[in-house]
């Protein structure tokens, strides 16, 4: 089961992200307190993007498999990072 949370790890913090932003945009229109909650999301959820791929890093895999577990979920966790800094930068540049 850990396997599978390590592979999702991502793609989990960049659904959190989204729906957060959406919930943001649909109560606080383009106010600035929308634009301020949005950095604060998006600051949150790259770090715990940095976080992971950090204890992800420091795990030593005992076989190819954990190996390949491993780089996939550092491959995802890249992948949400360029994604959740792609979806908060319009809300904060408007």
């Amino acid at each position: 089961m850990r396997g599978w949370a390590y592979l999702l790890a991502g793609l989990i913090l960049w659904a959190i992200h989204f729906f957060a932003l959406y919930a943001i945009a649909s109560v606080f229109l383009t106010t600035n307190l929308a634009r301020a909650l949005t950095l604060v999301v998006t600051l949150i959820c790259l770090v715990a993007a940095a976080v992971l791929a950090r204890r992800m890093r420091r795990q030593s895999p005992a076989d190819a498999s954990g190996s390949w577990t491993r780089s996939v979920a550092l491959g995802g966790l890249g992948i949400a990072a360029v994604a959740i800094a792609w979806q908060g930068l319009p809300a904060l540049l408007i």
